[in-house]
Parts: structure tokens; sequence; C-alpha cells
């Protein structure tokens, strides 16, 4: 091998083995958590569903009550109901963690309430995704192994190179002679099928966890609004209002900070790996007034990329079809690291099990002759 693939090799070797729990963790989690909102839907359907459908959504009638019962909190409304049977539901987000209270989408009466909404499923996953369950120090880990898939699959395409359209074409298959020989070669056949994939994803990944390691070591304080505020408008006047003003555009998610209320959404004309909440409108809550529009399509297109990275990584702006898709090639980074950490193995204990061959009897009667050399 020349010097410059050997170099190769050693930094794809030595990576791989040092960032493949890394690897296997994200990618397990990553595969799952594309299914998100229907986890969640199905782990909270008997909070959330409605024995009674609901005849019209009112946020008048339970927005002031929440906001006094939790002054100080950052508090949204994570989706408005999609039908007359499903529940509106707020989230409180504080420094002791977050609640799910779930209310009666006319009358406002509180039906149920999640005190740990941060301990359930998908939180946790998002957790063990995002930071590893360490904070700060974690949130750099996974920013670390991030880079390490790019690096990876750049360095693993120099090395495969020449086998990427042998595999392609189907005439590399996957050997069963021997069990080195097997996970060898599959990692070679998963990794030339996943390439474009898997660079994908720790691109997209790697800038999103930028961002949040960004944001961990520069906290920005979030202003609240007290749900005492006299001057407070008709929530339901200001989205009726916005319906009227901006008919395109779909609302998907508000909240309340800093006297503003941010209502998240897209316009019915953009494309769906845009995302569902990423453009948005500000209304001061005192006044009723529109003082901020910022639509995705409006950006710059550099601006514009870095905003749909997130919704691209996660796969969740289509069907069923495209989650599945992100699912399936989702868990092929672990498999890489799995099957590379097993051909290294193999490779290192391949000598000394021939050695220990050598010297075991064959039979009971090979025992009893003496050893030769």
């Amino acid at each position: 091998m020349k010097k410059r693939v050997k170099r190769v090799f050693s930094i794809h070797h030595w990576l791989g083995l040092l960032a493949g729990l890394f690897l296997l963790i994200s990618s397990v989690t990553g595969s799952v958590l594309v299914f998100h909102h229907d986890i969640d839907h199905a782990q909270f359907a008997g909070l959330s569903t409605l024995a009674v459908p609901a005849t019209e959504l009112k946020i008048d009638s339970s927005i002031a009550r929440i906001l006094k019962a939790y002054p100080g909190s950052d508090v949204r409304v994570p989706e408005l109901p999609k039908g007359q049977d499903q529940a509106l539901k707020y989230e409180i987000r504080s420094t002791e963690g977050r609640k799910w209270v779930f209310v009666h989408p006319t009358t406002g009466e509180t039906l149920a309430t999640v005190a740990r909404a941060d301990k359930r499923l998908v939180h946790t996953l998002l957790d063990l995704h995002y930071n590893l369950l360490s904070g700060t120090p974690g949130k750099i880990g996974v920013l670390l192994g991030g880079l390490s898939l790019i690096v990876l699959s750049i360095t693993g395409l120099l090395l495969y190179r020449k086998s990427i359209w042998k595999v392609l074409a189907f005439r590399q298959r996957v050997s069963f002679k021997s069990r080195r020989s097997f996970f060898s070669s599959l990692h070679r056949v998963i990794g030339v099928w996943s390439l474009a994939f898997n660079l994908f994803i720790s691109i997209t990944g790697t800038w999103i966890a930028f961002t949040i390691v960004q944001s961990a070591l520069s906290p920005v304080s979030v202003s609240t609004v007290e749900g005492n505020a006299p001057t407070m408008v008709s929530v339901d006047s200001v989205l009726k209002q916005i319906s009227k003003d901006y008919p395109e555009f779909e609302i998907n998610y508000l909240r309340f900070a800093g006297g503003t209320l941010s209502a998240l959404g897209r316009l019915k004309s953009d494309p769906s790996y845009y995302g569902v909440t990423f453009s948005n409108l500000q209304v001061d809550l005192s006044s009723g007034q529109v003082k901020g529009v910022n639509f995705v399509k409006d950006k710059p297109w550099h601006e514009r990329l870095l905003l749909v990275f997130k919704p691209l990584h996660f796969g969740d702006y289509a069907g069923l079809p495209v989650k599945l898709i992100y699912c399936f090639f989702g868990t092929m980074p672990g498999v890489l690291a799995v099957s590379g950490f097993l051909v290294w193995r193999l490779r290192n204990r391949k000598p000394q099990e021939r050695i220990v061959r050598r010297r075991l009897p064959l039979t009971p009667g090979d025992a009893l002759k003496p050893i030769s050399n």
C-alpha cells in the first residue's frame, strides 16, 4: 500500500474505533426519533383525546389562567389541535424542567397534566442524541462525533472508491467464506450504499450540534410574559387577523415571551423541507400589531440553506415513506461501527488463534505423542 493510502486507512481505522460507540448511540436514537411526533401521540393519546368533540378553539379561555399559574415560565403551544377530538396542549418550560398541561379547546378546563414532560421517552432520546445525557460536555462530544462521521465518510470514500461502481452494480457482494470476510465485505457494501446519506446526515447534524454548543456556551436570557398583564390583547383575535392578513400562512406553534406572541408556521406554497415552524410572525401582545415578519422564502439562499438543515436532518418534513427511508439509512452508521469493530477484533485475534490451534491435539491419541519442533 502506498504511504498516502496507509495514512488514510490509519485515520479511518482509529477514528472509527474511537467514535464507534457514539456512532452506535446516535444511529439508534436518530432512527427512532424520526417518529418522535408519532411516539408522543401514541404515548399520550389517552390524555390528548377528548371524550366529546370540541365546538371551536378558544385560546383566550385558558391562556390568561396558564400565564398566571406559571409566572416567569416560558409558555408555548407546541401544536394546535388538528381535530375536534384533540385537546389543546400547553408546554411550560422553566429551570425545573418541562410540564405539559392539556386543556379543553373551547372551555379552557384543565383535563390532565404531565408533571415531567422532560422525562418522557422522546425527550430522553433527544437528550441522548443531542448531549449524551451529559449537559454541555456531552454537546461538545456530539459535535466532535459529527465531525468524526464526516471524516470517516470521506476517508471511506477514498479507501473504497474503486469498489463503488462494483458494489452499486452488485458485482461485489457480502462474502460468507469466513467471519472476517463477512464483516469486512458487509462493512464495504453498507459503506458504499450509505455513503451519500452518511455525508448528508453528518453535515446537517454537525451544523445543528454547532448551534447547540454555541447556545450552551453563550446562553441568552429569555424574557417571559406575566399572566397579570392588564393590556394583553385577545389571542384569538390576533390569530384571526393573521389568517386574514396572511391567508397563505399556516400557524402550527405559539410562543409567549417578553410581551410578544410568536406565531410559528409555514406558507402553503413552501416546499415541505422548509419545515412547519421555521417561518414566523411576531405580534405585540399589548397592541395586537404585527411587528415582525420572517418567512423562510424571503431569506438569502445561504440563510435559507442553514435554516432547513434541521427538518432535513430529522426527516419529519414528509410522509411515512420518507420517514422509513431515514429510519433505515439512519441505522447504517451504527452497523458500520459494529462491523468495523468486529473486523478489527477478528484481525487482531487471528494470529493468536492460529498458534493455539497448532498446539491443540486433534485426537486423544495425538495427546500421547511427543511434540516435535
